[in-house]
C-alpha cells in the first residue's frame, strides 16, 4: 500500500507540475516578463507554506539544523527558479507536451547518474539495462511527438 501511495504522489505532483508550467506560461503571456511570472510562482508558494507551517500543520522548523545542513542543501530553490523560469519561457517554443516529455527525459537522466553515483545522499542503485531502454523510449517519444509537432505546425496554414 506505502508503494501505491508513493505512486500516487509522485504521479500527482507530476500532473500539478505540468498544470503549473501551463500556468507560468500563460502568466508570462500576461505580465511580458518570465521572471515575474517565476517570482509570483515562488511567493505564492512560500505564502501557502509559511501559512501551513504557523498553522502546524508541519513540525515547527529546528533553526539548529540550519547550521549542520551541507552548503549544496541550499541550492534547491535556485533550481527551482531556474526550471520555472526556464519551462516559462520554453513552452510558448515547443509546447507543453514536447517541453514535459524533455523535462522528464532529463529529470530521469540526471536521476539515473545521481542514483548511480549516490551523490546528495542518495542511496546507490547501479545504472542497469532496463533504465537504459526507459531513458531511450523517452528520447523515441520527444522525437516522435516533435515530429508530430512539426508536421502539425506546417499543416496549420
Amino acid at each position: 500500500m506505502d508503494i501505491l501511495l508513493a505512486l500516487l504522489g509522485a504521479g500527482s505532483a507530476g500532473g500539478f507540475s505540468t498544470i503549473g508550467t501551463a500556468i507560468n506560461a500563460q502568466l508570462k503571456t500576461i505580465l511580458h516578463s518570465p521572471i515575474a511570472a517565476a517570482a509570483i510562482n515562488f511567493l505564492v508558494g512560500f505564502t501557502i507554506l509559511t501559512l501551513l507551517l504557523g498553522l502546524g500543520i508541519f513540525k515547527p522548523l529546528n533553526l539548529d539544523l540550519l547550521f549542520i545542513t551541507p552548503w549544496w542543501a541550499f541550492f534547491g530553490g535556485l533550481l527551482g527558479a531556474i526550471f520555472v523560469t526556464l519551462s516559462t519561457l520554453i513552452v510558448p517554443k515547443l509546447g507543453l507536451t514536447t517541453t514535459t516529455l524533455d523535462v522528464i527525459f532529463s529529470q530521469m537522466f540526471m536521476s539515473m547518474v545521481i542514483d548511480h553515483l549516490g551523490w546528495f545522499g542518495a542511496i546507490k542503485y547501479p545504472i542497469n539495462t532496463p533504465k537504459i531502454l526507459g531513458i531511450a523510449t523517452l528520447v523515441i517519444a520527444v522525437v516522435i511527438n516533435q515530429l508530430d509537432t512539426n508536421y502539425s505546425h506546417e499543416n496549420v496554414d
